[in-house]
């Protein structure tokens, strides 16, 4: 039987943040602003203990409403907030060295911005302007943006939020605007697909936030509250405000909270309704008629999710044949065996077989997200590994689909071409593991590895990558030698200062398959004959091959092109990356009176190209215009 809905009142007696979290976020009326003052409150007193948050807000219109709501949401993610507005209108002064903004050193800096606030022109309807000033209309607001936006990201304000605001109104054809070649809403649309495409490209750290999204969801009419908006400049209803306070502080929990990487998955209930192993092929609810019409929607809905980059597994209490069975013979089942890059399906204790699936993805506990529908199991994994994130999936089927869109370390701030093909190396890389132990066994590693022809691709002050660099020093953990953290503007910065900076990274590829961007390393041009290993890390997708040795000879030997003669580096311990305590003496750094490590390259040259069974290949990309 469907579990009844929770009262107000129940969920002030949660005593869990991540329960009471997963229960607002599917609440199914609008929160009064009475009802967010008291789950702030409550939420506050949680544990566990709440980490620190900076947030400053530019704002062409009224911005403190909002602060009850990025309070709750705050609560309730596990943030601190400290919450710092500028004066009102476009304070432009806000993005110069040494102003309030700078000073609050906040984390996100969110951008309220008016349609109005691009252009005069835009006060009027613009589908009776000529055709061929709504194109010069349109880059001239593009323009006009980018100005702003550049601005302040000129200056050290964390993550950009930038929205703005929808019309207050439909827009000015009415029905008709859809078919029409004069239609507003796909001029503006044209608009924001160049503002995101100029993000892409020119500025890193920058999130352009949908409003349009927010209002879609909501509904318009839910969406403006007119009294407000008239008589104080502030336009959102308690919804809109509600959902607009979730979207921002979901950004501070991908820029703060360990990195999600793999969503596990359970099968009976969660993947489908009933049981396979006592309701057959035929007795399970899955397919076009409900309730088998709401986990089918779950199962694409989860393709989604795959498809910003995360990866997929499965971890079911199940005969391995029944499970087998639906995955390659039931009819209406959307997700197959090739989407899982790994599979626990027997009946141990889910624990022991995250656990598992953690060693042979070799990636931390603290980036899955486990997802069952048992009490039991959930509450399992919840005491044995906390640092594992639940979600329990709802009683009712046609809640299910939705379960995990409000799960915020599941949304993501960029995409790289690594994120899409993720499951896909994750496979490659078990195939060679299996064929690497195999031949390890019979003493032919060696040999294993020159037969798998492997490719390196170095590239130095790759700055068409900062995105994927950003996000691998982010997201590493284990083979990662100092763990220094950089975000995409810090990175773009540390690229184009090559007087200071070598930066490369390396991509490999081999019979099976490429596996991307896998490795960056970061020196400091301490002299003209010093330099300093400020980052070194490596996917550990690509463990065990050889690829860091001959990556970083491959840069020593760059450096003693450029005259340096000493190379100074540290290994920071941290709980997750002793993989790489011994890597600097096994590469011939000698450790020095001073706690560091030295290699004199003038005493001991880099190791020869054909010392490894990689053939590296170094080229440049050329940096992309600001």
């Amino acid at each position: 039987m469907a579990k009844t809905r929770l009262a107000f009142d129940d969920l002030l007696a949660i005593d869990k943040r991540d329960t009471l979290l997963a229960e607002v976020a599917r609440w199914p009326v609008a929160l009064t602003l009475p009802q967010a003052r008291q789950l702030a409150d409550h939420a506050r007193g949680l544990s566990p203990a709440r980490q620190p948050l900076r947030l400053a807000v530019v704002h062409t219109y009224t911005s403190d409403l909002l602060e009850p709501w990025l309070a709750m949401w705050a609560s309730l993610s596990g943030f601190d907030l400290a919450a710092w507005h500028a004066p009102y209108g476009l304070a432009l002064q806000e993005a110069e060295p040494g102003s309030n903004l700078v000073q609050h050193r906040p984390d996100i800096t969110l951008m309220m911005l008016r349609r109005e606030d691009l252009h005069p022109e835009i006060a009027q309807p613009i589908a009776g302007l000529p055709e061929e000033r709504r194109e010069d209309l349109r880059r001239a607001c593009q323009e006009r943006i980018a100005d702003i936006v550049g601005r302040f990201r000129a200056q050290p304000v964390g993550q950009i939020v930038l929205t703005l605001l929808p019309s207050t109104t439909p827009a000015s054809l009415g029905l008709f605007d859809t078919q029409s070649e004069r239609s507003e809403a796909a001029w503006w649309t044209g608009l924001q697909q160049d503002v995101a495409a100029w993000i892409r490209a020119a500025c890193p750290a920058t999130l352009l936030l949908d409003l349009a999204d927010v209002q879609a969801q909501v509904g318009r009419a839910n969406f403006f509250d007119r009294r407000y908006w008239h008589s104080a400049q502030f336009p959102f209803t308690a919804a809109a405000a509600h959902e607009f306070a979730r979207r921002v502080l979901a950004v501070g929990t991908v820029l703060k909270a360990p990195k999600a990487k793999v969503i596990v998955l359970d099968a009976d209930n969660t993947l489908w309704g009933g049981v396979i192993g006592e309701d057959g092929m035929d007795g399970i609810a899955l397919g076009p008629d409900y309730p088998g019409s709401a986990y089918r929607e779950f199962q694409r809905r989860i393709l989604d999710f795959q498809q910003r980059g995360f990866i997929l597994a499965m971890c079911s209490k199940n005969n391995v044949a029944d499970v087998d069975e639906v995955l390659q013979k039931h009819p209406h089942m959307i997700l197959r065996e090739h989407h899982f890059a790994a599979r626990r399906v027997n009946w141990l204790p889910k624990p022991d077989n995250l656990v598992a699936l953690a060693e042979e993805l070799n990636l931390g506990l603290e980036s899955f997200v486990f997802v069952d529908d048992s009490d039991h199991e959930c509450a399992a994994v919840r005491d044995r590994l906390p640092q594992v994130q639940v979600v329990q999936v709802p009683q009712r089927p046609v809640d299910v689909a939705t379960c995990l869109d409000h799960v915020a370390r599941l949304e993501v701030l960029s995409l790289t071409r690594e994120d899409l093909d993720k499951t896909r190396m994750y496979a490659q890389e078990r195939q060679r593991r299996d064929i690497l132990e195999h031949a390890a066994a019979s003493s032919d590693a060696n040999n294993y590895l020159a037969r798998l022809g492997m490719k390196m691709r170095i590239t130095l002050a790759p700055a068409t990558h900062v995105p994927r660099l950003a996000q691998l020093t982010q997201k590493t953990n284990q083979f990662n030698l100092t763990t220094r953290r950089y975000d995409e503007q810090q990175m773009r910065a540390f690229i184009d200062d090559s007087n200071n900076w070598l930066v490369a990274d390396f991509s490999l590829a081999d019979s099976f398959g490429d596996a991307g961007i896998v490795g960056l390393a970061m020196f400091r041009l301490t002299s003209t004959s010093t330099a300093e290993l400020d980052n070194f890390l490596m996917s550990c997708r690509v463990i065990g091959r050889q690829a860091e040795s001959a990556f970083l000879h491959s840069l020593l030997r760059q450096l003693a092109e450029r005259g340096i003669e000493e190379v100074v580096a540290d290994y920071v311990p941290t709980a997750k990356n002793p993989l790489v305590k011994d890597l600097l003496p096994r590469e011939g750094f000698i450790s020095g009176a001073d706690g560091r490590f030295h290699r004199r390259l003038t005493e001991q040259p880099a190791r020869p190209a054909y010392d490894f069974p990689i053939d590296v290949e170094i080229g440049t990309t050329a940096p992309i215009a600001a």
